[in-house]
């Protein structure tokens, strides 16, 4: 499910952009929500190329753009170690021209930025 990730990710990223305030909590319990969505996804991801089939679909858009922002900003290389399927099938989604053209080139997060107050 979308909200499985799109939550977790969104309350991480979001008090490093400024849009809501950086509480301890929260930032804990979204990086734990996150790790947890993130291996079912990469578990999925074993045998298939893209979520439903051979090739992009609208759920694959979908994911892979609810972590644009993460996969740039927050989740750095020590993070993203244990996902190595979502990060291939990540990196394959926004290589395509169709995501080019929309989000650029998407430069995965070398550590991790922090939000004012963390």
């Amino acid at each position: 499910h979308l909200e499985s990730i799109e939550l977790p990710a969104c309350v991480w990223w979001y008090p490093v952009a400024g849009f809501m305030p950086f509480q301890q909590a929260a930032y804990e319990k979204a990086k734990a929500d996150l790790t947890k969505a993130l291996t079912t996804l990469n578990e999925h991801l074993e045998s298939k190329k893209y979520l439903v089939n051979d090739n992009v679909t609208l759920a694959d858009i979908t994911v892979a753009s609810a972590l644009v922002y993460p996969l740039k900003l927050v989740c750095d290389e020590e993070f993203r170690k244990p996902f190595g399927n979502v990060i291939r099938w990540f990196n394959d989604c926004t290589s395509q021209a169709e995501f080019k053209a929309v989000i650029g080139t998407v430069a995965l997060c070398k550590s991790e930025l922090v939000a004012s107050g963390q």
